[in-house]
């Protein structure tokens, strides 16, 4: 199998996570002291998942490096390290919205995070596992079902008392988390059905490895655009506020 094209993928998530970064510490110094924390929270996610995608494009060995699907699937551990560090992140990056709605309540970060915590924890020990064997269907549904745990949550915080932006902004984040975060189960579980299925393993982790990466640039840039924008937002209306 010609491994160019999933070598490419690994390389445009390294270079869209860096611009990612890049674009969050410009906008950083157009937010109000107090809000500038958004953009960092962006910048951090994304600067760890460019340090992590640049070490995974040379795992592959990008530019067209002989590889075999063991190279490939070697870069898991990294993916779940990125995941384990930039999840949280953006859990922390969301309730920094829902605090300029102000409804935030007590124990909502810690409750998420640590659903979030469980859910890459059972996804890694599933997707390391044998494909089809019973630990791993336990593994997939304690991973599912934290995720499922995690939409509950955030659903249930209500903005309606929000500035439009920030309602927005919310809302938009929420589909994130449950369409946006939907494509790493999907993907974990066509990889599943390939190789079950008799497909070449090659194929299948290539297949995972390049909508594990499209997820990724989605979900960490796309996330922060809209927080840092929302925060954009506000800090414009806190200058226009009156001085007492």
């Amino acid at each position: 199998m010609d491994f160019q094209i999933v070598q490419a993928f690994f390389m445009l998530g390294f270079v869209a996570m860096g611009a990612g970064t890049v674009w969050f510490v410009l906008e950083r110094n157009d937010l109000k002291p107090e809000l500038r924390s958004v953009a960092t929270y962006a910048a951090v996610i994304t600067f760890v998942a460019a340090i992590l995608y640049y070490v995974m494009k040379d795992v592959v060995q990008f530019p067209g490096g002989s590889i075999t699907a063991d190279d490939v699937e070697a870069t898991a551990p990294l993916r779940y390290i990125d995941w384990l560090i930039t999840t949280p992140l953006l859990l922390v990056e969301f309730v920094l919205i829902v605090a300029l709605a102000g409804a935030v309540k007590k124990g909502l970060l810690t409750k998420i995070v640590i659903a979030d915590i469980i859910m890459i924890v059972t996804g890694y020990l599933g997707e390391m596992g044998e494909p089809g064997s019973f630990s791993n269907v336990i593994f997939f549904v304690i991973s599912s079902a934290a995720w499922i745990y995690i939409i509950f949550v955030i659903l249930k915080i209500n903005v309606s008392g929000a500035p439009d932006h920030v309602q927005s902004a919310v809302r938009i984040m929420r589909l994130f988390v449950i369409i946006g975060w939907a494509i790493y189960p999907i993907g974990t579980a066509l990889q599943e059905f390939l190789e079950l299925g008799g497909a070449d393993i090659a194929v299948a982790a290539s297949v995972a490895a390049c909508i594990y990466v499209v997820a990724d640039v989605v979900n960490k840039v796309g996330f922060g655009i809209i927080a840092v924008n929302a925060a954009k937002k506000s800090s414009v209306a806190r200058q226009l506020e009156p001085t007492a």
